[in-house]
């Protein structure tokens, strides 16, 4: 299946991919950490997204297994990101876009 892009969509998949790269860069030169905690993620991505890219499957939670109650959930950076454009690169799109890749692809 051959599918159109404009050069809006294409512009916004680029940007993310350098963006990811940039981010895999960081992370193994230790300079950022590979997972964030839930509290962190939730204050970044917003609680209800990150509750509906889990149950999507799109995310998953790494608890630690430390034996405690309480124990700390983390999330890859990584998978966040690719959640959040995944689920946002059509929504912030302008009409003229949005149209122009519907139209294409009927």
């Amino acid at each position: 299946m051959i599918v159109a892009i404009n050069d809006e969509m294409l512009y916004r998949i680029v940007d993310y991919a350098s963006d990811i790269g940039r981010t895999q860069e960081r992370i193994e030169s230790g300079k950022e950490s590979e997972f964030i905690s839930q509290n962190q993620a939730h204050s970044r991505f917003g609680k209800g997204n990150v509750t509906k890219w889990c149950k999507a499957g799109l995310v998953k939670r790494y608890k630690d297994m430390d034996g405690k109650i309480r124990s700390q959930v983390r999330y890859s950076l990584v998978e966040l990101k690719a959640a959040a454009f995944k689920c946002n690169c059509f929504k912030e799109l302008t009409p003229a876009a949005k149209y122009e890749i519907t139209s294409n692809n009927e």
